[in-house]
């Protein structure tokens, strides 16, 4: 035995000196450490035929590998960007300190991918449905500021908030142009449901519980929900609520043409023993929100196999709607948006969503 105690204190002496305690504590605080994989060596004991016979193998140390960092992402220039595709955070590493400080990641129609190092997981980030300017909470300016990515322009909202606001659930929901918006907050000290308006420089007060749809330019109109246990209401602000058979929060914006919307199918009128399901037939309905009924159900066809039709979003025109269909399994394939004519049903692929522990799609109601 002291032969193989005197093998292996030299083995241990020719290794590398690596605190991995130290190593995972500065891992830990460092986005960007290098990770060191060691593998240690086996040692095989056989005994036989009344006697102990040790058969060492120890096999080299294998070579060091250095994981390489992560690829540097520039930051966003002040102005001259393109239009936004999508925009995400990485998933976070376990046990990694720092995630709460991550920086949300914005890749351009154009391939381009920038780091906005002014928005952090902590706060919103959302994108106008033609992707041009984006709105995220800055803690700097204590609000919501609106950011143009061609020219540079930023637009700072006259309603200060503390960045609590933010750690409950909450929604923000832009005007196509981005410069009229709601934000909400539920679960919160204060939560509030403001409808701010950056050109003209105005806040105001909408009643609490309801979620906001859709936000249009100027004076256009607003939309807000309140989903309740079997049913729900949408209210077009100016005209009286509706109510709809369904619990949905899953709504699409207004269409263009300033009265329509679109939900995903959930339980059927009359099922109302079934629980709500975003998978039940994969279907759209289209409805009329000032006035109510003449709802259209139509089954979705297009969508790759394994995804299921998940939020609904902006008007890409008068006709198509679009729409994220998300894995149904977490091994499934990788989320997609898709395009939706609510005519016929069918769809057609836009893009997949880059890998990330969120994502946010210009327009997306969330």
């Amino acid at each position: 035995m002291n032969i193989l105690r005197e093998d292996l204190q030299a083995l241990a002496e020719r290794a590398p000196a690596v605190d991995l305690a130290d190593r995972a504590v500065r891992g830990a605080r460092r986005r960007r450490a290098t990770r060191l994989a060691v593998t240690a060596a086996a040692v095989t004991c056989l005994v036989a035929g009344g006697g102990v016979t040790l058969l060492q193998q120890v096999r080299p140390a294998p070579p060091v590998v250095l994981t390489p960092p992560e690829t540097a992402v520039p930051p966003l220039p002040a102005r001259g960007a393109g239009p936004v595709e999508q925009a995400y955070l990485q998933r976070c590493p376990a046990l990694e300190e720092s995630c709460a400080e991550r920086a949300w990641r914005i890749v351009t129609g154009g391939g381009d991918t920038y780091e906005l190092d002014e928005a952090y997981e902590k706060g919103p980030l959302e994108v106008t449905a033609d992707g041009r300017r984006i709105a995220y909470y800055s803690s700097k300016h204590r609000g919501i500021v609106v950011r143009d990515l061609a020219s540079g322009r930023i637009w700072k909202a006259p309603l200060k908030q503390p960045a609590e606001d933010f750690a409950v659930e909450y929604a923000l929901r832009l005007s196509p142009g981005g410069l009229r918006f709601v934000v909400s907050g539920w679960g919160g000290r204060r939560e509030p449901n403001k409808l701010v308006d950056l050109e003209r420089g105005t806040v105001t007060d909408l009643k609490r519980g309801w979620w906001p749809v859709s936000v249009s330019d100027g004076s256009g109109p607003v939309v807000l929900a309140k989903p309740y246990d079997r049913t729900s209401q949408v209210w077009v602000l100016g005209h009286e609520p509706i109510t709809i058979r369904d619990f949905t929060y899953d709504y699409s914006a207004l269409a263009p043409d300033g009265r329509t919307l679109a939900r995903l199918g959930r339980v059927a009128p009359g099922d109302r023993g079934r629980q709500p399901t975003t998978r039940q037939g994969g279907s759209i309905v289209v409805f009329d929100a000032l006035r109510g009924g003449g709802e259209t159900r139509l089954p979705v066809s297009g969508i790759a196999e394994g995804l299921h039709l998940s939020r609904l979003g902006g008007w890409l025109n008068p006709a198509e709607v679009t729409a994220l269909a998300a894995p149904e399994k977490p091994d499934g394939p990788a989320s997609t948006v898709y395009a939706v004519d609510v005519r016929t049903g069918g769809s057609r692929e836009l893009f997949t969503l880059r890998e990330g522990g969120r994502n946010v799609v210009p327009g997306l109601v969330r």
